[in-house]
């Protein structure tokens, strides 16, 4: 997805000029490339294309020496977590389970077209946390592989995640103007059920993934709405605020019960609101999208398998929607859909 020379971003000429420094920059050292453990035909799109790139240049305040900096460790992250297979192998059923306890997209978008994602405090509670924090094993993907390699909580953490900005993003940029891709999302955070020992115990997981968006998923999120905060959430938020990015932590917009339906309808339609907080749309956290019509007519089909998905590029030139993963320890690699294919 090149950057479009009309500057539809935007950006001044010093800007734009940092931007063009950093892409040449990075077609000389050939960070273009698919990474390792990516699979040809796989888009490129929040890894390797040039407007992620965009991305890790605002986050580093416009500075291309930072930015490639940047741009290289999340790279090297990946490689050396083996993120790209993660996401191509983790079990169905751990990636589906593993929603519980992170944001995901709800199938519904705000005003603007971005994807809203929704987590619920209720599910991260010591114990569920602490069973993440657990190596999981990861199928083989090929028969006669000399050993399972296990999955930690960011290799999880980075398949959830690249759910989003790979699969998600470039499909919420498909509905509107492909001229202004979509590259972050609004994240809901249902805090009504979350008490001071939860606060506590979130310290160590907010400080790691918080450090893994700081790192590899810089400028993703729009804005945070932590939604029917309980009367002592601001010496829960004492406990936490020093654990997260201070980049994310003002991002951060806290809401009270009677706050939660007029400011989030500043920003989201009440049909796409999830019914957890005020809107229509009933989708609880943990379960897959509920697609709008527009989606579901783009995609043609009605709703999405569970499971990690991806966009691959066919022979043809044409984004396919695939559904990745494994089940029953066979790697799944299922078409969903074909933009363009009539």
């Amino acid at each position: 997805m090149a950057v479009d020379q009309s500057n539809p971003y935007g950006l001044s000429d010093e800007q734009r000029t940092n931007l063009l420094s950093l892409t040449r920059q990075c077609a000389d050292l050939k960070l273009f490339e698919l990474p390792s453990g990516m699979t040809p035909g796989d888009a490129p799109d929040a890894i390797c294309d040039e407007f992620s790139l965009l991305r890790y240049l605002k986050a580093r305040k416009f500075s291309p020496h930072d930015a490639l900096n940047q741009f290289q460790a999340a790279r090297q992250f990946r490689e050396k977590n083996r993120v790209f297979e993660v996401h191509d192998r983790v079990r169905v059923q751990d990636f589906e389970t593993a929603k519980g306890v992170y944001p995901f997209w709800t199938g519904a978008r705000d005003k603007k077209g971005l994807p809203v994602c929704l987590v619920d405090m209720v599910n991260m509670n010591k114990k569920s946390l602490a069973g993440w924090q657990d190596s999981r094993f990861l199928p083989h993907s090929v028969e006669g592989e000399d050993q399972l390699q296990t999955l930690d909580l960011l290799q999880l953490a980075s398949a959830i995640f690249d759910d989003i900005t790979r699969f998600v993003f470039p499909l919420c940029s498909a509905l509107q103007d492909p001229c202004h891709p979509v590259a972050s999302a609004i994240i809901l955070v249902d805090a009504s059920n979350m008490n001071m020992m939860q606060g506590f115990d979130l310290r160590v997981f907010a400080r790691d993934v918080s450090s893994l968006l700081t790192t590899c998923y810089p400028e993703t999120i729009h804005k945070i709405f932590v939604c029917n905060t309980p009367s002592y959430f601001a010496t829960i938020w004492k406990f936490l605020k020093g654990w997260v990015d201070p980049v994310t932590a003002d991002k951060l917009i806290f809401l009270t019960q009677s706050e939660v339906l007029p400011t989030l309808e500043e920003h989201i339609d009440t049909a796409s609101l999830p019914a957890s907080l005020g809107g229509s749309h009933p989708w609880k956290h943990g379960e897959r999208p509920l697609l709008d019509e527009p989606t579901k007519a783009l995609l043609k089909v009605d709703e999405l398998p569970p499971g990690p998905m991806k966009w691959v590029v066919d022979e043809q030139g044409r984004r396919c929607l695939v559904a990745v993963g494994s089940e029953g320890g066979k790697p799944r690699r299922e078409t969903v859909a074909v933009l363009g294919d009539r």
